[in-house]
């Protein structure tokens, strides 16, 4: 889709009021009548599919150079889905903001749907919720299984042919994915994104002609053009979606009163001083003799513990939500409001968390199957793949007032209507 017509991607309505997209003139964006009524859209028009199949352009003549971009377009287009879904159910929350306080309580103790399905203010928040899951779950260790085993141990992307094509690949690497910074800013990692943990000298040698010692994450010379999508403007529709954390502690927050008879939560958890010590030690033994290491280990800690300061702050302001989430997991579990709550928690984990089955897990897995040495194309590699999400990912989950209370949720067996 062309740039200036990408803002119609974000254009939609969680009403059941006129659906079709139109430009100011009131004519349909797609498939607008035609004085020759045999003439109108076909399916390769609609799928946009001249520019998606022409969107491969090898930088060799290496076969499984082309699986290697198209496994890497895979995963952009499930993470703009998945934006979108973050969009949806961020507005969903901002709905139920907006209420009343009637309306309000009556929408957010909805129960779980039968056969005929939620209402239809929750059914596009449920669906997009699910489908986050699905493809935090599902959709991407899936793509990221094409480097690969397959059936019978069968390889399926040539280590060896992935070295005959890697170095004409400098000094562009997975790390500049801007939508998957956005996804991580909406799941509450934004803080981590202006903390200096990854090696930026490729970046600054290759972009600005000298090296520049360690970056974030969220800096645009590794985000470069993508910055943009990571860090929308306030008047762009996706920024709406870095706010989804803040947005659904909101709605838990009002939620507190009905806890007022139930035996006080835990507090929500803050980050420690010993938090921030451990990950300084990390990054520290990753930099082993590399010159200034001390000091940029010492500028890490500064600015993690600036990062840390203001987190624990916002969460400090989160003790009514906490009493929400209390309330929520143990009065209203089997809601709709839980059920979305459950499965964007449940994200965060399938994308995040330290298991085996996780998506950074098997990404991180590939990557060092792949890569010879310690550092990617764009010379991150592995330590930072394992001290981020060892270290520095848990210091920031997604909804930190409610996925870690345990005490309820909905149950699996109601997944589906």
């Amino acid at each position: 889709m062309p740039d200036e017509l990408n803002v119609y991607w974000w254009d939609f309505a969680l009403d059941t009021s006129d659906a079709r997209l139109t430009d100011r003139d009131g004519t349909p964006i797609v498939n607008p009548p035609d004085a020759d009524e045999r003439l109108g859209l076909d399916y390769s028009a609609y799928l946009g599919l001249d520019l998606l199949l022409n969107a491969q352009v090898p930088s060799s003549r290496v076969p499984d150079e082309r699986v290697f971009i198209i496994i890497h377009q895979l995963f952009e287009l499930v993470f703009k889905q998945m934006t979108f879904d973050l969009a949806v159910v961020a507005r969903t929350f901002q709905a139920l903001g907006a209420m009343g306080e009637a309306t309000f309580r009556e929408t957010t103790r909805e129960g779980l749907p039968d056969e005929r399905g939620p209402s239809a203010f929750w059914r596009p928040g449920m669906t997009a919720a699910a489908r986050l899951r699905h493809s935090a779950r599902v959709v991407l260790p899936a793509v990221m299984s094409l480097v690969g085993r397959g059936a019978d141990d069968d390889v399926l992307f040539s280590t060896l042919e992935y070295q005959r094509f890697r170095d004409f690949l400098v000094p562009a690497s997975g790390f500049q994915t801007a939508q998957l910074r956005l996804i991580q800013r909406a799941l509450g990692k934004g803080p981590l994104f202006g903390v200096p943990v990854f090696p930026g000298d490729a970046y600054g040698a290759n972009y600005t002609g000298s090296p520049c010692g360690h970056v974030s994450l969220g800096d645009p010379l590794v985000l470069r053009s993508g910055h943009a999508r990571a860090f929308p403007d306030a008047d762009h529709p996706a920024h709406e979606v870095a706010d989804l954390d803040n947005l659904a502690h909101a709605v838990l927050a009002r939620l507190a009163p009905e806890a007022d008879d139930l035996s006080a939560p835990p507090s929500v958890r803050r980050i420690l001083g010993d938090d921030l010590d451990r990950t300084t030690a990390r990054v520290r033994s990753t930099l082993g003799d590399a010159p200034n290491a001390d000091a940029t280990a010492a500028t890490f800690r500064r600015d993690l513990a600036a990062a840390a300061k203001a987190e624990n702050q916002r969460r400090d302001g989160f003790a009514q939500a906490r009493r929400g989430a209390h309330a929520v997991q143990t009065r209203f579990a089997r809601t709709c409001l839980a059920f979305v709550l459950d499965r964007i928690a449940a994200t965060d984990a399938a994308m995040h968390a330290p298991d085996p089955e996780s998506f950074l897990t098997v990404h991180r897995k590939a990557v060092r199957r792949h890569v010879a040495g310690e550092g990617g194309t764009g010379g991150g590699g592995m330590p930072y793949l394992v001290t981020s999400q060892r270290f520095l990912l848990p210091l920031f989950p997604a909804l930190v007032a409610y996925a870690d209370l345990g005490v309820g949720g909905t149950a699996e067996t109601a997944d589906r209507w």
